[in-house]
């Protein structure tokens, strides 16, 4: 009988303790980054030396950048307003810059009607018309390929840095395969487009100064329901 009842004793303690360890590892794991396993592939690719450009961006694009671009979006009549009275002002409430002495980089969506299309040209581009906020309105020059200039989605992306990468050849490469990305979802549908439709979009600008042409990357473009 004692030999039994020791034995339950140490079998409670046993269990006691071990709920005590589970209790304390619980702040550890709460504290935890949950890392996608395709971006934690990609990035042991990267530091590896087996980096594939195209793979680190799709599996960067679903899991982290397009619902960063959704949530900080601007509204691009309003920002280019802010921009027009101060590009540094609204840099640095709204913007980003990839490094000292880039230029500000913008996230903004918007809807406006197609003034202009030319999807013949190597860079491709789709003219929208829009609605002004404040002062004078801004046409918005959208990238549609297959040749798209600038860096600008990856410059947007906090996330995305130098420092994470190898050689200034694998940073140029992800800027490269996010704006591939991009037209490979945008020209389809700017193809099917014409002067006056309302199309609705997300995507990034950079500006160096704030009469600059706005020329955005898409990450997303589509034909928006007509206005009534």
């Amino acid at each position: 009988m004692a030999q039994r009842g020791k034995a339950a004793r140490d079998s409670i303690a046993r269990r006691r303790v071990g709920l005590a360890l589970a209790l304390v590892g619980l702040p550890v794991l709460a504290g935890c980054k949950v890392v996608p396993l395709a971006v934690d592939r990609a990035a042991r690719e990267r530091l590896a030396g087996a980096f594939d450009p195209g793979r680190y961006v799709d599996a960067l694009w679903d899991a982290q950048a397009a619902p960063y671009w959704t949530k900080i979006a601007a509204p691009l009549p309003e920002l280019a307003a802010a921009i027009d009275q101060d590009l540094d002002a609204a840099g640095a409430r709204n913007g980003r810059r990839a490094g000292d002495g880039s230029p500000w980089t913008f996230v903004a969506k918007g809807r406006g009607v197609v003034a202009g299309i030319d999807t013949t040209a190597r860079a491709g581009r789709v003219i929208v018309a829009m609605p002004a906020a404040r002062g004078q309105a801004r046409d918005v020059q959208i990238q549609v390929g297959p040749v798209v200039s600038g860096s600008t989605l990856r410059d947007s992306l906090p996330f995305v840095t130098f420092n994470d990468f190898s050689n200034q050849i694998a940073y140029a490469e992800v800027g490269g395969a996010m704006s591939r990305r991009a037209v490979v979802q945008a020209r389809p549908v700017a193809q099917g487009l014409k002067v006056g439709d309302p199309v609705a979009f997300v995507g990034a600008f950079a500006l160096s100064k704030a009469d600059d042409p706005i020329v955005l990357t898409p990450v997303r473009l589509e034909r928006a329901p007509a206005e009534r």
